[in-house]
């Protein structure tokens, strides 16, 4: 499995196959705002390596395996996406550690009904710093890289 992260260009060939992507296996975790979010990132957001922006995919024999996103660090969203048939592989770690290179701080919020992601946040190194309601009124947690 091949995890990249990309440029602005490569962002704007593939950014209608990832939102298809994320709205099909999000699980209807993800919320509209986030989605929006995902459909505005602007491909000059992605163009060096100390950007707060970013989108990482994960390539298996060329097919979208799962991707992460992070815009203005994670602070207006942080998605993340993983194939059903890839779940339980460590692959949302990989890609938040991959959103970690490319941005210098990094935050996501994570519903507490979402194990699986509280789980890849940990393993990232990040750090549970804060809860408070989502988006949805469920109680949320706030990590921190």
């Amino acid at each position: 499995m091949k995890v990249k992260l990309l440029s602005g260009a490569e962002w704007m060939n593939v950014k209608e196959k990832i939102i298809t992507f994320a709205v099909r296996f999000g699980d209807s975790r993800l919320t509209p705002a986030g989605i929006a979010v995902l459909r505005e990132l602007s491909p000059s957001l992605l163009i060096n390596d100390k950007s707060e922006s970013a989108v990482a995919v994960a390539l298996e024999d060329g097919k979208l395996a799962g991707f992460a996103a992070a815009v203005e660090a994670g602070e207006r969203a942080c998605l993340i996406v993983v194939h059903p048939q890839r779940r339980g592989q460590g692959l949302a770690t990989s890609l938040l550690l991959a959103l970690q290179i490319r941005c210098s701080r990094l935050t996501c919020s994570v519903a507490a009904d979402n194990p699986a992601s509280m789980q890849a946040c940990f393993r990232a190194h990040m750090k549970a710093v804060s809860m408070h309601s989502g988006p949805t009124g469920k109680p949320t947690l706030r990590f921190e890289s």
